[in-house]
């Protein structure tokens, strides 16, 4: 995170926590407080970084520490992966069952994160990729693969432009799945 988003995370912690002695003077004399943050933190983005301080705001009484802040920051990281991968599973198995990508999509109900992702990556084809190996003699060999990274990389795009993990009702991912970080 840069100075200047980190100063963006500790305007929503002086708002939460105005009483705190840490805050008194305003952003302009926690300089030296924010540079220690953002040096002790340079693995969480800015986005990580607002759903942690947005948690940590609904469930601490008083302001959090720079360890406090990452673990939830390691949380919401976590909870990412596990919605990603939950997702990720629920295709896999269809196809791994012997469907296509188009028939495992279209057994999906309308308006789920999945449907959503699979259009951002430009379709159910793209479920699957197409590699290249090239073996000792000389001879290439072409193959196809399942596409996690290209939908993990949709998935998370998806979820940050929706702003928040928790953004309100969200559909289930498939027929009697609960939605990780979400209600269903």
């Amino acid at each position: 995170m840069t100075h200047k988003e980190m100063s963006e995370i500790f305007a929503v912690m002086l708002l939460a926590y105005p009483n705190a002695e840490v805050f008194k003077g305003g952003i302009a004399k926690l300089g030296p407080t924010i540079n220690l943050w953002v040096t002790c933190l340079p693995e969480i983005d800015f986005w990580t970084g607002q759903q942690a301080v947005v948690k940590l705001v609904r469930e601490c009484k008083f302001p959090p520490t720079i360890a406090e802040f990452k673990e939830k920051a390691e949380k919401v990281q976590a909870e990412v992966r596990a919605r990603i991968d939950q997702a990720w599973n629920y295709l896999k198995l269809d196809m791994d069952l012997g469907k296509t990508p188009e028939e495992a999509v279209a057994r999906l109900p309308d308006g789920t994160d999945i449907r959503r992702v699979i259009e951002a990556m430009g379709g159910p084809s793209r479920l699957i990729a197409i590699g290249e190996r090239t073996f000792g003699d000389g001879t290439v060999k072409t193959y196809e693969y399942y596409n996690y990274d290209g939908f993990k990389s949709a998935y998370e795009t998806i979820i940050r432009q929706t702003s928040a993990l928790n953004s309100g009702p969200r559909k289930a991912v498939g027929p009697g799945m609960k939605q990780i970080g979400g209600k269903t």
